[in-house]
C-alpha cells in the first residue's frame, strides 16, 4: 500500500451539515484519521434528505464516509474531560458552529492551545472580522453576501443563487488549503496557529473575476 499525504495526522471533526464535513472529508480523502464528535442524536443531517427509511441519508454519507463517529455532550464535566482528551491527542481541530459557541462550551482558543500548543485550529464561520461577525450563514446566504447571485442569470432578472455549493463546499475547499499550510509551519515552528475561514470571504475568492 502506498503512504498517503495525511497519514499519522488526527483530525478531531466538530463540524456538521455542509462546509465543515466537506473540508474534514477532504483531509480523510488525504489519509488524516478524522475522528468526527456529534452532539447527542447525531448530525441533523444524518435524517435530512433521507431515502431509505431508518438509515443515515444520502445528504450525510456523502459528506461523512470515510470518517469514525462518536456522541459527546460537552455539557456535563465528563464530556468536556473526553473532549479535553481527544483535544490533547489531535493535530487538527474543524469547527463550524455558530459565533462563540465553542467558547461557550469553554473551550476558547486560548485553552485549546494551552491543552495542546501543536495543534491547528480551524473555525469555519459566515462573516470574518466586520458588522456581520456575529450573524450565521448557509449556502444561499453566503452567495448573497460574496455576491455571486449578482452574477448568475439574466440582466433583466432577479440575482440567482448558483447549484454549484461555492458558498458549503467552496468554503471547505478554501479551509483545507489554510489547514495544509499551518501543518506545513508547523514542521519549522513546532507551533500550531489558528485557521479563520469565511464562507462571505470564500465566495467572494470564487467569483471575483465575474465581479471586475
Amino acid at each position: 500500500m502506498t503512504t498517503l499525504a495525511l497519514d499519522g495526522v488526527r483530525v478531531l471533526d466538530m463540524t456538521h451539515v455542509q462546509s465543515g464535513p466537506s473540508a474534514t472529508q477532504l483531509l480523510a480523502w488525504l489519509g488524516a484519521d478524522v475522528v468526527k464528535v456529534e452532539a447527542p442524536g447525531g448530525d441533523v443531517t444524518r435524517g435530512q434528505l433521507r431515502d431509505v427509511p431508518e438509515a443515515d441519508s444520502l445528504y450525510f454519507t456523502m459528506l461523512n464516509c470515510n470518517k469514525r463517529s462518536i456522541t459527546l455532550n460537552v455539557k456535563t464535566e465528563r464530556g468536556r474531560e473526553i473532549l479535553t482528551a481527544l483535544v490533547r491527542g489531535a493535530d487538527v481541530l474543524v469547527e463550524n458552529f455558530g459565533p462563540g459557541a465553542v467558547d461557550r462550551m469553554g473551550f476558547p482558543w486560548e485553552r485549546i492551545r494551552e491543552i495542546n500548543p501543536r495543534i491547528v485550529y480551524a473555525s469555519i464561520k459566515g462573516f470574518g472580522e466586520g458588522p456581520y461577525t456575529g450573524f450565521k450563514a448557509y449556502e444561499v446566504v453566503a452567495q448573497a453576501m460574496g455576491g455571486s447571485m449578482a452574477t448568475t442569470g439574466f440582466p433583466d432578472g432577479p440575482p440567482m443563487a448558483t447549484g454549484a455549493q461555492i458558498g458549503d463546499s467552496g468554503t471547505g475547499v478554501h479551509a483545507v488549503a489554510g489547514i495544509l499550510a499551518a501543518l506545513l509551519q508547523r514542521e519549522r515552528t513546532g507551533r500550531g496557529q489558528r485557521v479563520n475561514v469565511a464562507m462571505q470571504h470564500a465566495v467572494l475568492n470564487l467569483c471575483r473575476v465575474k465581479l471586475r
